[in-house]
Parts: structure tokens; C-alpha cells; sequence
């Protein structure tokens, strides 16, 4: 999204989000130092949350409860969660 034309109002109510990725090993990847996307509404189908610890984002939000998955994560001080 063009951050650029929103209007403020709809960017204080914007999170920016990072995408991780779950291995079924169960290793975990940040695939981007920038936002995927932008997002206002539920996280759904991301409802699955586990902290993070050594990642720059506190905590990531899941597909899938186990096993492969795709996350995404707050941005660290563009989200509200912070």
C-alpha cells in the first residue's frame, strides 16, 4: 500500500506487518525487514500467537497452531500491540 495518499486518520488505525515462516521442523524465518502489508481489520486467519524472543518483533501470529505455517508480525513501532 501507498502509505503516501492515506489519509492520517486511516494510518493511525494501520498496523505494518513482517511475514515469518514456520518450518514443520519448527524453525522460524523473518523473510523481510519491511512491511508485506497493512492491515486495519482481524487478523484472522492469524489467531494463533506465540512470543518471539532474538527477533526484532515481539511476538508473530500464525496460520496454523503447529507444524508449517506463515506468520506475520507486528512491525515493531508501528503496532498498537507494542
Amino acid at each position: 500500500m501507498n502509505t503516501n495518499s492515506a489519509s492520517p486518520d486511516v494510518l493511525n488505525e494501520m498496523t505494518g506487518y513482517v511475514l515469518y515462516i514456520r518450518t514443520g521442523e519448527g524453525t522460524v524465518r523473518r523473510r523481510s525487514s519491511h512491511p508485506v502489508f497493512w492491515c486495519y481489520e482481524s487478523l484472522i486467519p492469524y489467531r494463533h500467537e506465540e512470543l518471539l524472543s532474538g527477533w526484532p518483533e515481539a511476538r508473530v501470529f500464525w496460520a496454523r497452531p503447529t507444524g508449517p505455517s506463515i506468520g506475520i508480525a507486528p512491525l515493531r513501532g508501528l503496532s498498537r500491540l507494542d
